[in-house]
């Protein structure tokens, strides 16, 4: 078995292996926001993973622009830019807060503190509804007397 693996290994193309790109930079610092714009850009094919992340040819033709944006001196909004008018604010993970956009980001600020007021509400009416019951249980009224004490006679 080990061998049949071994004879697979050997045999089975280079083509196949993961693409590694091999881009070289000046300074370290270009190398670093290089790897975070990557991190940031969804890839359009894969829509679940970074270009970094994902082997498909699209989000490596991204890499290359990437590069090639940042090598004329382009800034990082400019090349953020350059994706969102092309794919839309969905290429970006985290996309900027403008008109279009407030609700997706204000709308967990609102949701929680909701949703503590409604549990702490739940509460309360859970607690004094609890009392009434155990006043009510624990006396009876004149009327219930009366006629209980006629049931047991």
């Amino acid at each position: 078995m080990l061998r049949l693996l071994l004879l697979l290994m050997l045999v089975m193309p280079a083509s196949w292996a993961a693409p590694i790109d091999s881009f070289s930079f000046e300074e370290q610092q270009q190398e670093d926001r290089y790897k975070r714009l990557i991190e940031e850009i969804r890839c359009v094919k894969c829509q679940n993973t970074t270009i970094a992340g994902s082997n498909a040819d699209l989000a490596r033709d991204h890499r290359m622009k990437v590069y090639e944006m940042m090598k004329q001196n382009k800034s990082d909004r400019e090349i953020r830019e350059w994706f969102v008018v092309r794919y839309g604010d969905f290429v970006l993970y985290r996309p900027q807060v403008d008109s279009r956009t407030w609700l997706l980001w204000g709308l967990p600020l609102l949701l929680v503190p909701a949703g503590i007021v409604l549990l702490m509400m739940q509460m309360r009416r859970r607690r004094t509804h609890a009392v009434d019951e155990s006043v009510s249980e624990g006396e009876l009224s004149e009327s219930e007397q009366k006629r209980l004490d006629e049931v047991l006679k």
